[in-house]
């Protein structure tokens, strides 16, 4: 597998919306303008990783001043900002290249370049049952979080960096 870990561009638009299509359900999945607005807004944060052309997996999330991951923070112009802290908005693969490690290939992409740049910490929130896989990179689980997001009940994951 020849993969290419990349910052997104514009022209990458159609491709990371198929992503995120196929690895989140519809209440979960970001808007197609949800995702114009972060590829503009922090394209340093926004890694896709790209095979041949297509656009296959995908990691995003922009420096928050907050501890954690709030709802508003999913929406176009809800994100961005300078904080200490990276909050992943999104980890997906296609499902023709999941159990292959690219998503730890993403994944440790972007905390090698938070770490460079000088972060602090990186924050996510997950379902339970991928608190585990979050453990692996070093995330600590810091119990149920206030999102509701898509309706599902979410923990909130820290990493210090």
């Amino acid at each position: 597998m020849s993969i290419l870990i990349r910052n997104a561009v514009p022209a990458d638009l159609d491709g990371v919306c198929a992503v995120e299509n196929a690895g989140f359900p519809p209440a979960e999945a970001a808007a197609r303008e949800a995702f114009r607005y972060r590829i503009a807004a922090f394209p340093d944060w926004f890694l896709v990783a790209e095979e041949d052309g297509r656009i296959v997996g995908l990691l995003n999330g922009p420096a928050i001043r907050e501890r954690f991951i709030c709802d508003s923070i999913y929406e176009p112009g809800g994100a961005g900002g300078d904080g200490e802290t990276l909050a992943i908005l999104g980890l997906a693969v296609l499902p023709s290249h999941r159990r292959q490690g690219l998503a730890a290939r993403l994944m440790g992409t972007y905390l090698d370049r938070a770490r460079a740049a000088g972060k602090r910490r990186v924050v996510l929130t997950c379902k339970d049952r991928l608190i585990h896989y979050y453990e692996k990179f070093g995330f600590r689980n810091c119990g149920v979080s206030q999102s509701v997001h898509g309706g599902a009940v979410w923990y909130d994951m820290e990493r210090t960096l």
